[in-house]
């Protein structure tokens, strides 16, 4: 057997992820949340915030219950997910506030049970400037979160 590369490879969740199909190992974090605290199955429409690669939207569109919208958002595109919807977007402009109204429209939704956020920026290393834009994001998708979640929704953030 070759020598395994990388420090992922020897991951229990790397290699869960990888068994079940999943794009990410973060979507066994989801897998575990839900779980515990159960909010995916009474979920009608699910809003995943900085999507890609997409492994929190396959764990949504597995669990929620069938004809319920799942809708990713990123800055890079993010390939089909049977049962999702996805749009290349920028979270923290205004115009995707106005897609994200369309596709709720479209779907005959007027607010999401869920709001799921697990992203992370690209900064390149430098500890400081990488935690700033991490909680910048993170408070940009609190303000989403408050525009679009249903009251007594669930919002999930890391």
């Amino acid at each position: 057997m070759g020598k395994v590369k990388g420090k992922h490879r020897l991951d229990k969740y790397y290699r869960l992820a990888k068994e079940h199909g999943y794009r990410s190992r973060a979507s066994w974090k989801l897998v575990q949340l839900d779980s515990k605290f159960s909010f995916l199955r009474s979920s009608h429409a699910v809003l995943d915030l900085c999507a890609a690669p997409g492994g929190w939207m396959q764990v949504a569109v597995q669990r929620v219950p069938v004809g319920s919208l799942v809708l990713g958002l990123d800055l890079v595109p993010i390939a089909p997910i049977r049962g999702a919807v996805s749009l290349e977007q920028d979270i923290t402009k205004p115009e995707c506030r106005a897609r994200v109204k369309k596709v709720m429209e479209e779907h005959g939704v007027r607010a999401f049970d869920l709001v799921l956020h697990d992203g992370s920026p690209n900064v390149g290393g430098a500890w400081a400037q990488e935690a700033m834009s991490q909680n910048a994001l993170v408070i940009d998708s609190v303000k989403l979160a408050t525009q679009f979640l249903a009251p007594k929704g669930t919002f999930v953030t890391k």
